[in-house]
């Protein structure tokens, strides 16, 4: 169990720091659907499985909604060759390579002090996924990376809040933010394509 969970740790932290570096739509979708898995396999410690599996299953409905919404759009093709990196981008996971680093080393005395009930490996990827989101809304201002932005930030805090504690309300609440971010998404990423035609 506990190699699976560092496994989902890393998958977790790759993948938000994929979404924060990159930005060809069909990798930030499909590394968000792994982000997704990788907090429903670390969910499965702290929550019955058919909660986790809700959480999973909203998830996978967020990422098919802006997928569907993404594909009907003209204006996201396929661009850059995969292995090309801006400037940008290399700043961007420079950064994020750092705030990774920064939590593994930090995590032990967060862990004692602040967060003595979670265990390490949920504070690392709760803590890093709370903070790349943050990162990418700082760093990016197209609407599909600010709700990529948004919604990595939310699973990091969902994961963090799962935790400490339990609440039926706030689990069902966390699932609303998820599906209205995602449709606000959708709104904001079709709104941006009509005013690139006109």
């Amino acid at each position: 169990m506990a190699t699976l969970q560092i496994a989902s740790v890393t998958v977790a932290l790759v993948a938000a720091l994929a979404n924060l570096v990159r930005r060809q739509w069909l990798v930030n979708i499909i590394a968000l659907a792994l982000q997704y898995l990788a907090v429903f396999v670390l969910l499965l410690a702290l929550r019955p499985p058919l909660l986790a599996l809700i959480k999973l299953l909203v998830g996978w409905m967020v990422v098919l909604l802006l997928l569907i919404t993404l594909a009907s759009l003209k204006s996201f093709l396929p661009g850059q060759a995969f292995f090309h990196f801006t400037p940008g981008e290399i700043f961007r996971a420079a950064a994020g390579i750092f705030i990774i680093f920064t939590l593994i080393l930090t995590a032990p005395n967060l862990n004692q002090g602040l967060f003595a009930s979670t265990p390490q490996t949920i504070l690392i990827s709760s803590l890093g996924l709370i903070f790349l989101g943050l990162l990418q809304l700082g760093m990016i201002s197209e609407p599909l990376y600010i709700i990529i932005g948004l919604l990595t930030f939310l699973s990091g805090f969902e994961l963090l809040y799962a935790s400490l504690e339990f609440s039926s309300i706030l689990e069902a609440l966390f699932a609303a933010v998820n599906l209205g971010l995602a449709l606000i998404g959708a709104y904001f990423l079709v709104k941006q394509e009509e005013s690139q035609t006109v």
